[in-house]
Formats: C-alpha cells, structure tokens, sequence
C-alpha cells in the first residue's frame, strides 16, 4: 500500500500492511454499545467489578484498580526493583494517565491485612489525576470494605 493510499484512507497502520483496513462497529462484533441501558451496571455492581479487580491484581498481598471518567478498569500492584519501587495505586493511575482515558472517579485498594497503605505518593498519584468526587474502597481479605470520599483522606492538597 502506498503513503498516498494510506494517507487518503485516514488510517494510520504503521505495519503499512497490503490488505485492507475495515472498521468493526460493536454491533460487528456483537458487543452491547455502552449507551445500551441493558448493559449498563448499578452503582453497587461496579464497586463489586472494582474491588474483584483490586483483589485479581494482588501481589504480595497488596493490589489497586481505578475506574476513569471514560469507564475504563486499570489495575496495579506493587513493584520494586534493587533501588526503586512502584506503589499499587500509583502503577494503576500511571496506566490510566498513560493510556489517556480520563481522570480518575473511583479506586479500590486491596489488602490482605486491611492496612491500606495509602501513602502520601498513592494519595498525590490520586489528586493529580481525580475527578471532583473520588470515592475510594478499602478492601481486606475478609472482605470488609471502607469507602471514602477522597477529601476526607486528603483534606489538605499539595499543589505546585
């Protein structure tokens, strides 16, 4: 395929491949679209999606999900190196802020122990990348869930 061919398409197919490029629509595919009421989940069934996410991403006892303003689920667990280390929460905003999908509206953290660790890094991952309304689930391996509006974790925001 040439560069005016696949520039005139509007596609950008970095493989420049010589078949051709079709557009799937979710009805192609026989998935629900979103706007289909059906489909959609109660406030109580996507905190339950949420906190299975944060408990699915658990590694050594500590697992995070995060629900952005477009719906889309991004977890994390802890990873350390020899000299550096990534939180669960902040790995899963990182992924979401990287995949630019929005801000962040809901995070669920997981704990085998029930000690969040919702550090001031985790805390400010969160602020950077919220929605006005944030509510956060804490999640034991009993599950026992606290919520939280996120102001009432971190009342006094660091800004720039």
């Amino acid at each position: 395929m040439s560069e005016q061919t696949q520039m005139r398409l509007g596609n950008e197919n970095s493989i420049l491949s010589r078949g051709r490029v079709r557009r799937l629509s979710p009805e192609d595919l026989e998935v629900a679209s979103p706007e289909d009421p059906t489909e959609q989940l109660t406030d109580s069934e996507r905190a339950g999606e949420l906190r299975e996410s944060a408990v699915e991403a658990a590694s050594a006892g500590i697992g995070a999900a995060v629900v952005t303003a477009d719906g889309d689920v991004y977890t994390g667990c802890p990873v350390e190196g020899k000299g550096w280390g990534v939180h669960a929460i902040e790995l899963a905003v990182s992924k979401a802020v990287s995949e630019g999908t929005g801000s962040v509206s809901e995070v669920a953290v997981f704990s085998e122990d029930g000690e969040s660790g919702l550090c001031g890094r985790c805390l400010q991952a969160i602020a950077d990348s919220r929605d006005d309304d944030v509510t956060v689930q804490i999640v034991d391996a009993e599950d026992c869930v606290e919520r939280f509006d996120f102001d009432e974790l971190y009342p006094a925001l660091w800004r720039k």
